[in-house]
């Protein structure tokens, strides 16, 4: 899958939230949220059944509608750069 990285400014300006949202060029299916579970991260599963990609690990929570081209992602933690440059590469390897 190919992944383009937008980064955008979260909740309050002077707070200095960051949220990042992956392009990619087709749309996030229930199969690609089995794949995530499958490399570590946990499922929402209620969300799931609703059509909401919701799913996190230590580091990161993905977020977005099942169906989306555009998933969110926002840290847990204060420094994820290298996190988010990892998810960036599973998203690519999801196919």
């Amino acid at each position: 899958m190919k992944v383009d990285r937008y980064t955008i400014q979260a909740g309050c300006s002077s707070c200095g939230g960051k949220s990042l949202i992956f392009k990619t060029n087709r749309p996030i299916a229930k199969t690609d949220v089995v794949g995530l579970v499958a490399l570590g991260f946990v499922e929402a599963l209620n969300f799931t059944q609703a059509g909401i990609l919701y799913v996190d690990n230590s580091d990161l929570i993905v977020t977005g509608p099942i169906g989306s081209d555009r998933p969110q992602v926002k840290c847990k933690i204060g420094d994820c750069e290298q996190k988010v440059n990892d998810f960036e590469v599973l998203l690519q390897q999801l196919g």
